[in-house]
């Protein structure tokens, strides 16, 4: 049943772990058909654009670095996700978390420059050169934002609460909402 379904019928929504169980093997594998097929259109791209490079060694090595890169991004943020839905409360679960939300970024940071330092050396003005670094700097910054903050608290924990705020308590608009019907709240 999905959201809106239980929502008519007066249940609350089920959790992401549940929604991912109601999808049964077809999603799975409809899910893993699709990175498969994505897998191969990036090394079939790698592929062309290696032997397209193949007497250049510049060319080349920043070739196999972007596939390496991307190829360990992707790892590491499939790892993340894996955490997030295990929802381990434990502290080893936040410290390990905290880790591969590092790494993320680490690789973030490196296939960032890797693509900002060739497209910087083919500007013409030294003011364009800057201006890529500069696009480079913000995005990195804001992705830093984007893991590292605690935007991405679950609902009713202390980093969603505002100061002064019982962490038992729920604040009085979400109290106030999860006591209207459907009807009400449309």
């Amino acid at each position: 049943m999905d959201s809106a379904a239980s929502a008519v019928a007066g249940k609350p929504p089920p959790a992401l772990g549940q929604a991912r169980r109601q999808w049964g093997w077809r999603g799975r594998a409809g899910c893993a058909a699709l990175n498969l097929a994505l897998l191969l259109a990036v090394t079939a791209s790698f592929a062309g654009a290696a032997y397209r490079a193949r007497h250049r060694p510049r060319d080349l090595a920043f070739v196999a670095a972007a596939y390496y890169l991307l190829a360990l991004l992707l790892c590491c943020v499939a790892k993340l996700e894996l955490l997030r839905a295990d929802a381990d409360p434990q502290a080893a679960g936040e410290v390990q978390r905290r880790r591969v939300r590092l790494a993320v970024w680490a690789v973030s940071v490196a296939l960032s420059a890797t693509f900002a330092s060739r497209v910087a050396e083919a500007m013409p003005l030294l003011a364009l050169k800057l201006a890529v670094w500069g696009v480079t700097a913000v995005f990195l910054g804001l992705g830093f934002c984007l893991l590292f903050c605690p935007g991405d608290a679950e609902p009713g924990s202390a980093a969603e609460l505002g100061p002064g705020q019982d962490p038992g308590r729920r604040p009085a608009i979400a109290k106030a909402l999860h006591e209207l019907s459907p009807e009400e709240m449309a």
